[in-house]
């Protein structure tokens, strides 16, 4: 069987078992990301077909890994910025109660 397609043929058991090995940490990983994704309205069809593309591909443009990099960092920050936020203001109401 070829490995491309041979994915697309695993059960549930069989990506469990496979989940199980040492070297499985960046498919659980990406498949943990793939659920919260999907979670997010924000991740449209257009976003799954790039995605889509990329797997395909077996790569992505450096251009591309620079620019999601950046998106990951400013991504972070402003989840920062929001945490930040609402620690204060949680702060805030517990103070003035």
């Amino acid at each position: 069987m070829n490995p491309e397609t041979e994915a697309a043929f695993c059960s549930i058991p069989e990506v469990l078992l496979m989940l199980r090995a040492p070297g499985a940490g960046w498919l659980s990983t990406l498949l943990a990301a793939l659920d919260e994704a999907n979670r997010d309205p924000d991740f449209s069809a257009a976003h799954r077909a790039v995605l889509a593309h990329c797997l395909g591909d077996q790569a992505v443009p450096a251009a591309i890994v620079d620019a999601a990099r950046q998106r990951i960092v400013d991504f972070e920050r402003s989840l920062s910025t929001q945490f930040e936020q609402e620690s204060q203001a949680s702060h805030t109401r517990r103070s003035a109660a």
